[in-house]
């Protein structure tokens, strides 16, 4: 009975690793989004551009970049 609780024991330990690694990158994927977003409408402030599609697009760039910068988590 010990050995299969150490078993289940290293299994739940994988488990929260690889849980805890697709968390990162879901928060920070987010924080890109918003780091985009406010540079989206800082610039948009600074050269008067439209407010609300240059925080859109802002969004959208920082999120695809921030998303490709940060590791690929393994999904088995």
């Amino acid at each position: 009975m010990a050995e299969a609780k150490e078993i289940l024991d290293k299994v739940k330990a994988l488990k929260s690793k690889s849980d805890s690694m697709a968390l990162k990158k879901t928060k920070g994927t987010i924080a890109g989004t918003f780091i985009g977003m406010g540079g989206g409408l800082l610039i948009a402030f600074s050269r008067g551009y439209n407010l609300v599609s240059s925080a859109f697009i802002g969004a959208l760039v920082g999120g695809i970049a921030s998303n490709l910068l940060l590791p690929n988590v393994e999904e088995e």
